[in-house]
């Protein structure tokens, strides 16, 4: 019953992120276009970008699925994926040695993945280590992807195993 709801969802979810990243494309090169503003970047980067961002949101996507139907409250299952997304890998960034280990965590293979490297630079510099190393874009997409189908995976097996009583 979930399998088909997470495959729904991921391509719900593809067509939202690519909707999402056309209008932003669209809206930054009109915008820049209209103020004679260069990008700084060729347009192909941007749009490669925005395709990789339109990624990490299937995925992202499928792991809230996958949380969603773990967790049984709502509420308790948006506060586990968004405080471990916005709170404990941060914090765990801050811890010298296991910093080590962000490029590997969700959000690490999220910021490879879009190249995304202010939080990690941040965070080593405010904590005085030298900068996390992240891994490069298709070895980050792979990783998130892995998640994604581990989470799916785990909440299709989990509920059947469930005491129906």
């Amino acid at each position: 019953m979930l399998t088909p709801k997470l495959a729904t969802y991921g391509v719900g979810g593809l067509a939202y992120g690519l909707i999402l990243a056309g209008t932003a494309a669209a809206a930054l090169f009109a915008v820049a276009a209209v103020r004679g503003v260069a990008l700084g970047l060729p347009a192909s980067t941007v749009l490669a970008l925005l395709a990789r961002i339109s990624l990490a949101m299937v995925v992202y996507l499928l792991i809230g699925v996958g949380m969603g139907a773990l967790i049984r409250h709502q509420v308790a299952a948006l506060c586990v994926v968004i405080g471990y997304l916005y709170l404990g890998e941060t914090l765990l960034m801050m811890i010298p040695g296991i910093n080590a280990f962000y490029p590997v965590l969700p959000g690490g293979a999220t910021a490879s993945l879009t190249d995304f490297t202010y939080l990690a630079d941040a965070m080593s510099e405010q904590v005085g280590s030298r900068a996390v190393q992240l891994l490069p874009p298709a070895t980050g997409a792979l990783l998130l992807t892995t998640y994604a189908l581990a989470a799916s995976l785990i909440a299709v097996i989990i509920p059947m195993r469930r005491d129906i009583t």
